[in-house]
């Protein structure tokens, strides 16, 4: 089976994807829209230093319709949110400190082969929730990814 690799750019701080059994990206029949597929993705990272604190990272990117029915279709598609209302409603986040939803995002899947997908993100995301006005980090990640 071919490992799982990646990195994500958080703040400027580099986190290294965690090939373990809680980083998986899904393929599945929509519930939705007959013979279609949706994507979603959990990734966990390795422990870095951010923002003076040891912290293991991990995003959640639930369901987005792809309205295509085969995954070779799929290459080249992007799917984003536009606003922390949005990323909340979807229960797309980040955790950091506390799971806290992303500001703003874009992710693009960028090829296929075999059973591994080739995905890069951008976006903003929410570090600190609590805090007045509340903290956001851009980051970047690119990640080769089994689908399952």
């Amino acid at each position: 089976m071919e490992k799982q690799y990646g990195t994500l750019i958080l703040g400027g701080v580099t986190f290294e994807l965690d090939d373990c059994e809680y980083t998986r990206l899904y393929i599945f029949e929509s519930d939705e829209y007959e013979n279609t597929l949706t994507i979603s993705f959990h990734l966990r990272f390795k422990e870095a230093i951010f923002d003076g604190e040891e912290v293991l990272p991990y995003i959640c990117m639930n369901q987005h319709e792809t309205h295509k029915s085969e995954i070779s279709e799929i290459v080249g598609d992007t799917y984003s949110v536009d606003s922390p209302e949005e990323a909340d409603e979807r229960e797309d986040t980040l955790y950091i400190y506390e799971h806290e939803p992303f500001e703003k995002y874009v992710f693009k899947i960028l090829d296929v082969s075999g059973d591994m997908m080739h995905i890069r993100i951008d976006g903003t995301a929410i570090t600190d929730g609590y805090s007045e006005p509340y903290q956001t980090a851009d980051f970047s990640g690119d990640f080769m990814l089994r689908y399952k």
